[in-house]
């Protein structure tokens, strides 16, 4: 029995291609976001059929997350994988995914190719076994991939972003072929024929289903009482020829039209140094780049001879941190404190402190309210005042302590939120006599590769000040690259804090982690100090810590 998994088969060309797939007798799973629509086509396909080995795996494409999710519960399941067909879409809708890609691209092609990549070792065991992209015509639109147009938001030209998304499966397919046949041949017999080694082998391919009268635009839903177009069953055709027809077995790389019949690539689809670029960064977009996830195994303990030391927990259990994470990023990040915002415009136009106003015009056009959110925020606050943090900061500063500045920040993949290496100092806030204290507490799991990294203090003489910030007084260093290449990351656990004083010199790393990181920093001084009105987005009176 065939084991097969159908992204988005639970309506249109992805339930005609399921239903193909259960009338031979396949096991078939339909991975897709909604529970209730793929029981709705299950128990259709099973009317239809009597096939009763069909089943659902929640997917989301537009989280990475929910993808290591799904593949994680089919591969507990213990069974083989001979047919993946990566069919779902979406080709009009804006913004960004879960992990700030650009949600088009991010769904038809970042989650796919996650997908694919994590069920390799599953297909190649399995094998033969086969893999059905489902593009379109479109991708042959494109002259070169837009790589800038994938990390921000979908742009006014939704057509683009959708061509793209295409293009790059149809790259894909063809870099994916070569691939697998290369790593097959090394590890068969060399006296082996080809065509053994390709029967025995993960096959890929790509298919054009045509202008189909399915629910993806106004225009396909239109397209059925005008006459246009062909049905879901007819778009399905070239899908399952591909994963079923003995036609096909020996058949790799290639872009098949709806009739079955072979569309010509284009000479950039078919180079392989862009194909190879495209694998490379996609690795680096989704976490998966083995040489960067074998430096996340490293466990530092921080001292204070750099100026950091930890890590320290708190009193939250893992499950209680997740729930807060998902608080803040639903609750809390997307939306504004209407009465501080309101008082901080007015303070700052009275002031003439055109800095926190141009922070201030950011924050709302960006919708990312990271300041000072333990004054409007409960689950903030809990942080805030927890035991095991409040013991280790009594510690080091003692019992009359203010926090007067909190921040929370989120690196997406494929960014980086301060490049410049720099310390945490502010003069021109604060005034005063007193040691502060900066607490850095890590939300979401903080990693080598989308945290923060400092400079050992031993090597930071090498190292000039490039400019200082006029309103706060932060110093913005030039450091050498010799010394760049021996910076320390800081790893910590969801739940995990690190202390660092005001004479660490750090930055935050470009995250290529493929995970959203999560962080509080808590700003805390004595009361000795005085905390002015200056170049802040949201200020407010500092609040004493229970101590």
């Amino acid at each position: 029995m065939q084991v097969c998994i159908v992204t988005g088969g639970n309506s249109g060309v992805g339930l005609s291609t399921a239903l193909g797939l259960a009338k031979l007798g396949y096991h078939v799973f339909i991975a897709c976001r909604s529970q209730k629509k793929a029981m709705g086509a299950i128990e259709h396909i099973y009317q239809i059929t009597g096939n009763p080995k069909v089943e659902y795996l929640p997917l989301n494409l537009a989280s990475l997350e929910s993808v290591r999710q799904c593949v994680q519960i089919f591969k507990s399941r213990n069974l083989p994988l001979h047919i993946l067909v990566n069919n779902a879409g979406i080709f009009h809708h804006r913004g960004t995914t879960q992990e700030g890609f650009e949600l088009i691209w991010g769904t038809n092609y970042l989650g796919h190719f996650l997908l694919t990549y994590l069920l390799l070792d599953k297909l190649q065991a399995s094998a033969p076994s086969r893999i059905v992209m489902v593009s379109s015509d479109l991708a042959l639109k494109p002259k070169t991939i837009n790589w800038d147009l994938f990390t921000k938001s979908t742009q006014l030209n939704f057509l683009e972003a959708y061509n793209q998304s295409k293009f790059c499966l149809l790259i894909l397919t063809n870099y994916l072929a070569h691939y697998l046949q290369q790593s097959k041949s090394i590890k068969q017999d060399n006296q082996i024929q080809d065509n053994q080694i390709q029967a025995n082998q993960v096959i890929i391919n790509a298919v054009h289903p045509g202008f189909v009268r399915s629910n993806i635009t106004i225009g396909h839903r239109l397209s059925r009482y005008l006459g246009l177009g062909i049905s879901p069953e007819q778009g399905a055709y070239s899908s399952l020829l591909c994963a079923t027809s003995p036609d096909f077995a020996l058949v790799t790389g290639k872009f098949i039209d709806p009739k079955g019949q072979e569309i010509m690539l284009p000479s950039l689809v078919e180079n392989q140094d862009l194909g190879r670029e495209l694998w490379e960064r996609s690795l680096d977009w989704t976490g998966e780049n083995q040489d960067i996830k074998s430096i996340e195994k490293q466990r530092i303990i921080y001292d204070d001879t750099d100026g950091i030391w930890g890590p320290y927990n708190l009193k939250f259990t893992p499950e209680a941190m997740a729930e807060i994470s998902h608080h803040i990023f639903q609750k809390i990040l997307p939306y504004p404190p209407p009465k501080t915002l309101l008082l901080q415009a007015l303070k700052s136009l009275i002031r003439l402190q055109f800095g926190s106003i141009i922070l201030l015009v950011i924050q709302c056009y960006k919708r990312q309210f990271y300041m000072e959110r333990h004054l409007d925020s409960e689950a903030v606050w809990k942080i805030c005042i927890d035991a095991g943090l409040l013991q280790v900061v009594k510690e080091h500063l003692g019992e009359d302590l203010q926090l007067w500045r909190s921040e929370l920040w989120v690196n997406y993949p494929s960014g980086q939120l301060i490049p410049f290496w720099h310390r945490d100092i502010y003069p021109h806030l604060l005034h005063g006599t007193g040691k502060t204290i900066n607490i850095y507490i890590a939300l979401t799991e903080v990693m080598a590769t989308n945290g923060f990294e400092y400079i050992p203090v031993d090597r930071v003489d090498n190292c000039r000040v490039k400019i200082i910030d006029p309103f706060s007084g932060n110093h913005f260093f030039q450091v050498p690259q010799e010394i760049e290449q021996t910076a320390i990351p800081v790893v910590l656990k969801a739940g995990e804090f690190v202390l660092f004083n005001d004479q660490l010199v750090h930055r935050s790393v470009y995250n290529r982690s493929g995970k959203v990181r999560l962080s509080l920093t808590l700003r805390v001084a004595p009361s000795t100090m005085k905390f002015l009105p200056g170049y802040t987005s949201n200020y407010q009176k500092p609040k004493r810590l229970p101590i």
